[in-house]
């Protein structure tokens, strides 16, 4: 049964904080494997197919930004460490690790004879080139900003060192990473999938395209990607924790998210798991038909917010940006549209993330405070302010109802809004990248249980996927005091100032935390859902069960099913 939202951000808080402490510690550490599971009855083999909402960027871990590439590295790729589905971390490539008293020398076992899919062994070496190479990237991700921490980081940066004097390989097998200060969030950080472990020979091979043919070591490899159609991957049966029990995994793309379409598919037997469409939530609850598939219910580590592009006129005027978040009736949009049990947003971090602030108070729906603002700022009853666009670049019908109420809301107040539609994920990020759209719809999911994962990516000015081109240097202080605080109280306090700031410039419209609803086939077994989504689902535990729908349990989340 699920828990009210307060005990589910109680008991992730606890157990967040408890790792972290874990982490700040120091000395040996070595926490419990998490192989294959060989059930009685679990069957091998089989192919696994699901819905991928756009072309991924790339499949390169050091650079992949988008969840849809995420989604895919994650199946090809190991880091260090991993999460296990309460969050816990757990050992991957490194199966022991130690921590100075000082938190600034991490010294990391690696496991022996665990090989790339091309068949050589991994050593410590290929963890130094990986990791050397996220700070030699020409556009560093907001992860790079971390490793800057390593001793010597920055002068290899600068091109005044040839490599990175803290990344060392004393052997064969043994990583250490000495840092020039401790760093909170430490080394939760290692299982983002931007920091997976490569081959140098393959990302360098002559002619080669890592992105597009990546070779690592996790339970699937790369067969073939064929663009708008689908990505194949097929069991590792030299994996270390075991041989998957699926045979492939096939990502069918479908550009757009569209996830009507995608929902017509598991109906017909083409998928083997589906979102629930806002649409047809209620009709899944109640309708008998629906009794034959498992239900999942999951919050995620996520916000959909509407951004601001703060640089561009009228968005680089805070009074602006206030006037369209009191414009917009978004707790409406949530329980009316979206539907899928999501949250009401006030800032970026959900209830269920440590460091939440629960006394912060978001933008009440109040159009008269809105025309008050933007009269203000120059545009009395909306008078001389621009037709204003807001882009996204998913299509469900969802989204293109919830950006129809954005329109009217705003209407309301004498703005005209533009709908558009990217043709795709790359033309739309290439166009948030380069500052062309006024506003956007996006989501953001975080990539470690951490506040940072949240914060940092999408607000600090330094960030790569600061998309709204918010640049607040009290926030951008407060957000570099907060990896070196040790004190999780005092982290805290500064987490609830950034949010408080931000509640002020407004460079967003926060619409919600996801809770997504999913459906599985009822022969799919050993599901397991995390806190960070659908994405992170390892694929490798999931067996088919060809049998009869009444041998089946009926529906599940995180291990509990739901009737």
């Amino acid at each position: 049964m699920l828990q009210p939202v307060a005990g589910r951000a109680l008991r992730i808080a606890l157990g967040v904080c408890s790792y972290l402490l874990l982490f700040a510690a120091g000395g040996a550490t070595q926490l419990s494997e998490q192989s294959v599971p060989h059930l009685p009855g679990a069957q091998f083999g089989g192919t696994f197919r699901r819905m991928l909402g756009a072309n991924p960027i790339t499949l390169d871990p050091a650079l992949v930004t988008d969840s849809y590439g995420v989604t895919v590295v994650n199946q090809i790729f190991d880091g260090l460490v991993q999460f296990d589905a309460s969050l816990n971390p757990i050992p991957a490539l490194a199966e022991f690790w130690e921590g100075s008293r000082d938190g600034r020398t991490w010294t990391f076992a690696l496991r022996q004879g665990v090989t790339f899919h091309n068949g050589r062994e991994v050593t410590a070496q290929d963890v130094v080139y990986s990791f050397t190479r996220l700070l030699a990237a020409t556009r560093p991700l907001s992860v790079a900003q971390l490793f800057l921490h390593i001793q010597g980081a920055k002068e290899f940066r600068q091109g005044k060192a040839p490599s990175v004097q803290g990344l060392q390989a004393p052997d064969r097998y043994t990583v250490r990473l000495v840092l020039e200060e401790p760093l909170v969030p430490r080394l939760t950080l290692l299982g983002l999938a931007n920091t997976a472990v490569v081959p140098q020979e393959e990302v360098e091979k002559p002619g080669g395209d890592f992105g597009h043919a990546p070779v690592g070591t996790g339970p699937f490899t790369f067969v073939r990607w064929q663009p708008n159609q689908e990505i194949v991957l097929e069991a590792n049966d030299q994996y270390y924790a075991g041989r998957p029990f699926l045979d492939t995994v096939v990502f069918k793309i479908i550009v757009g998210a569209r996830l009507e379409e995608a929902f017509a598919e598991f109906l017909k037997g083409n998928l083997e798991e589906t979102v629930i469409p806002s649409g047809k939530v209620d009709e899944v609850r109640v309708n008998p038909q629906y009794r034959q598939y498992q239900r999942f219910r999951k919050p995620t580590l996520s916000l959909l917010y509407l951004g601001f592009n703060t640089q561009m006129k009228p968005f680089d005027d805070w009074r602006v940006r206030q006037a369209f978040n009191y414009a917009v009736n978004k707790e409406a949009i949530v329980r009316e549209i979206t539907k899928m049990g999501p949250v009401p947003a006030v800032g970026a971090l959900p209830p269920w993330l440590f460091g939440y602030d629960p006394d912060l108070r978001g933008y009440d729906y109040n159009p008269a405070k809105a025309r008050e603002l933007l009269a203000a700022a120059g545009y009395p009853n909306g008078t001389g302010f621009p037709v204003v666009q807001i882009w996204s670049s998913q299509q469900a019908e969802s989204t293109q109802a919830e950006l129809a109420a954005y329109q009217r809301y705003l209407a309301a107040i004498g703005v005209q809004v533009e709908i558009r539609f990217a043709p795709d994920w790359r033309t739309f990020r290439a166009r948030l990248e380069q500052g062309t759209l006024p506003m956007f719809r996006l989501l953001w999911t975080a990539d470690i249980p951490d506040p940072d994962s949240m914060l940092w990516p999408l607000l600090h000015s330094a960030s790569s996927t600061n998309r709204a081109f918010d640049h607040n240097p009290r926030v951008d202080q407060l957000l570099e005091q907060a990896r070196q605080e040790r004190d999780e109280a005092q982290r805290i306090a500064l987490y609830h100032e950034v949010e408080r700031l931000v509640l002020h410039d407004a460079p967003w419209i926060p619409q919600h935390y996801s809770i997504l609803e999913y459906l599985y086939q009822p022969y799919v077994q050993g599901v397991e859902l995390s806190w960070l989504g659908k994405r992170d689902i390892p694929l490798y535990k999931i067996w088919l069960k060809k049998s009869p729908a009444s041998d089946i349990p009926k529906a599940m989340t995180n291990g509990v099913l739901l009737q």
